[in-house]
């Protein structure tokens, strides 16, 4: 699937609107106990290696780019959104994080090398074409990289009425818990639009993505479950009790 130069200024416009939001969530993750569980997942995923070259996927305000850097690897942070890449250059620095930050469209993006380690975070869904993604994504790779994606079925309600219905009852027990939703209705109303213009809304994951990274050449595909309880609040739980986190593990 393509998209045509209004459509990628649109989705760029989408994640320009949130990123003060984003800032506030990542700030938030820094001073509660989010950093260290997130470190220690990280760091259990990569096996506490060394040294790996890394780019951060859809890198926002940059705090996986942050974890990594203090974890000793040398991280690469793209974006699409130019105002997400102006809260990670100032995260970056108040951090004292030395982190190459790019602006650009994923599928434009041209590396001058090899990367060990290509991550993302909660960005796959929103990808108008994945399989050409993951395509340059075991290109980038060096003969030994792997790929960490983190994500979730978020906008599968949107496309499947039987998860429509479990997600609104949970919606609606999660706002009686205190879960105030991040962004206005009308933004929420926008991504969902969006969401049902992109091939991921309407597929089954992480089993989508694990047959198809295994087709593109990945090898050892393995999808990783039950890690992101402790990284919600309790309204937050019970919103996503039907659509948890999965981590993706592939290697070249």
């Amino acid at each position: 699937m393509t998209i045509s130069k209004e459509q990628q200024l649109e989705h760029q416009q989408y994640w320009d609107k949130g990123a003060d939001i984003y800032e506030e969530i990542v700030e938030q993750e820094f001073a509660d106990e989010s950093a260290e569980k997130w470190t220690a997942i990280l760091s259990k995923l990569l096996k506490d290696k060394q040294g790996l070259r890394v780019l951060d996927v859809g890198a926002g305000p940059g705090f996986f780019s942050i974890l990594l850097t203090r974890l000793g690897h040398q991280v690469t942070a793209i974006d699409s959104s130019s105002e997400m890449i102006a809260k990670a250059r100032k995260n970056a620095e108040k951090h004292g994080c030395d982190i190459r930050i790019v602006q650009t469209d994923i599928l434009e993006y041209e590396p001058d090398g090899e990367f060990d380690l290509i991550i993302s975070r909660n960005v796959t869904w929103f990808l108008p074409n994945p399989v050409g993604v993951y395509r340059k994504w075991h290109q980038w790779l060096d003969e030994d990289g792997q790929t960490i994606i983190f994500d979730g079925n978020w906008n599968l309600f949107l496309t499947d009425p039987k998860e429509a219905a479990l997600f609104q009852a949970a919606k609606q027990e999660a706002v009686a818990a205190g879960y105030v939703p991040y962004r206005s209705e009308e933004e929420i109303s926008e991504g969902d639009q969006i969401a049902l213009t992109l091939p991921l809304t309407y597929v089954k994951r992480p089993a989508w993505d694990i047959d198809i990274l295994s087709h593109i050449g990945f090898a050892n595909v393995t999808a990783w479950h039950g890690f992101d309880a402790g990284l919600y609040s309790p309204a937050e739980q019970v919103l996503n009790r039907h659509r948890p986190m999965f981590a993706i593990v592939a290697s070249k």
